[in-house]
């Protein structure tokens, strides 16, 4: 019985075409796949790949903090000067992301290498670099999956996008469109109580607006605003980290760009004392460079900060007894939002993404492609056919109204309908 059955895998292995265990065309640096030059038609180059049962060849070096050894390369020529972002954000495994300029791969120069570079828009997990491209250059680019220890087994093959596009300017690159900081509440058990909140951000492309405070001197700028939910000291870090650390941080007070009160302006970081409800100004930007007369820009992080007055403990109910009854603690932590995704079916695209949170019982709210957030279930499907890429954001709220600050995001992405023969043509 045994030896039929190995005689039956074996056969079923004879039948498997070879091309379902052979490399991908482009695993080898010199068969990298060349995506043409520019963005035809003025849109985004987007090419679906694999790296599954690709490997690493000999003189092959892919920075990051685990490159796996599956990469797979590609090439692009840039028709024109300006800031570009290559990424992999949407992928069935964790990605890392290389951009080099080189004709050998033993002697490759990494184009963008810092935490400044990453970004704009991508999952934590996948990998995206923004640079500025010269005209004319060719730029190679690889994709490895990430093998960085974690709770769990990661895979590190799969399909993925790479996408190719000019960078966009910022959502909050004028004082108008300040990005609202909404931060996170934590209660220790001796009744400290403190505010937090992480900002990410990005400052290519933006500008100077009229009116702006030293708009002849400051270089690209980018706002947000905070209102203080409650009365205490907070306090505003610096923009982090590599290429981000001379961008400036600038508080204000006002509801116009040309009639702001300066709180504090050039500091490392700042600590200022805000009442329930105050709303403070913040600016981020960089500083015209000398020799270029650019701006520095980047992608930073910065954090705010607050210790809070503790919550009042209750009194002690009759007989005199020193000892206060043990109150149950106030639930102010938010939870934390997962995603998953699942292709239930390839042609045409069904897309199924199933919610998850910390706390059990949390309802959730959904977002598409930057709408208000609305009530959902804890799960979306989409299946018609909505041409294009599409962003799904969604946050969990816990059974006390805590709402998660940082949307767990979700990509996905129809292709354009073709036109039929014969339409569309000429006369």
């Amino acid at each position: 019985m045994k030896r039929g059955i190995a005689a039956l895998i074996a056969l079923a292995l004879l039948l498997v075409p070879a091309s379902a265990f052979a490399a991908p065309d482009n695993d080898d640096f010199a068969d990298r796949l060349a995506l043409g030059p520019g963005f035809p038609h003025g849109e985004a180059i987007e090419e679906t790949a694999s790296n599954v049962d690709a490997d690493k060849e000999g003189g092959e070096f892919i920075p990051g903090p685990g490159p796996a050894g599956h990469s797979v390369w590609f090439e692009w020529e840039a028709e024109a000067d300006g800031w570009v972002s290559i990424g992999a954000c949407e992928a069935d495994f964790p990605t890392i992301l290389a951009v080099f300029t080189g004709t050998e791969v033993e002697h490759l120069e990494q184009v963008a290498d810092d935490n400044g570079n990453e970004g704009p828009d991508c999952p934590f997990e996948q990998s995206q670099y923004t640079f500025f491209a010269a005209s004319g250059a060719e730029y190679v680019i690889a994709v490895d999956g990430n093998s960085s220890p974690g709770p769990v087994p990661v895979v590190t093959e799969g399909e993925f996008t790479l996408r190719i596009e000019e960078t966009p300017v910022p959502p909050n690159d004028e004082f108008a469109d300040a990005t609202e900081i909404v931060g996170s509440f934590s209660e220790e058990p001796d009744g400290s109580r403190r505010f937090y909140a992480s900002v990410r951000g990005f400052s290519w492309t933006a500008g100077i607006e009229h009116g702006e405070p030293d708009e002849t001197t400051s270089g690209a700028s980018v706002w947000y605003s905070l209102t203080a939910p409650e009365d205490a000291t907070y306090r505003f870090n610096p923009p982090c980290c590599q290429g981000a650390l001379a961008l400036n941080l600038d508080l204000y007070l006002g509801d116009a760009v040309d009639e702001l009160t300066p709180l504090v302006v050039g500091g490392e970081g700042a600590e200022v004392d805000l009442a329930a409800g105050e709303t403070v100004r913040i600016r981020v930007s960089g500083p015209i460079q000398g020799g270029s007369e650019e701006p520095l820009t980047a992608s930073f992080t910065f954090l705010v900060l607050a210790e809070l007055t503790p919550l009042a403990q209750p009194p002690t109910s009759g007989g005199g007894s020193s000892t206060p009854s043990p109150s149950p603690p106030q639930d102010i932590e938010a939870p934390e939002t997962t995603i998953a995704k699942t292709v239930l079916r390839r042609t045409p695209p069904i897309f199924v993404f199933k919610f998850g949170s910390s706390e059990p019982g949390s309802s959730f709210r959904c977002s598409l492609d930057g709408e208000k957030f609305k009530p959902c279930a804890a799960g979306r499907r989409y299946g018609q056919p909505l041409p294009g890429r599409h962003k799904l954001r969604v946050v969990a709220v816990d059974g006390a109204g805590n709402v998660d600050s940082t949307p767990a995001v979700g990509h996905f992405r129809f292709p354009r309908p073709q036109p039929r023969q014969g339409q569309g043509g000429g006369a």
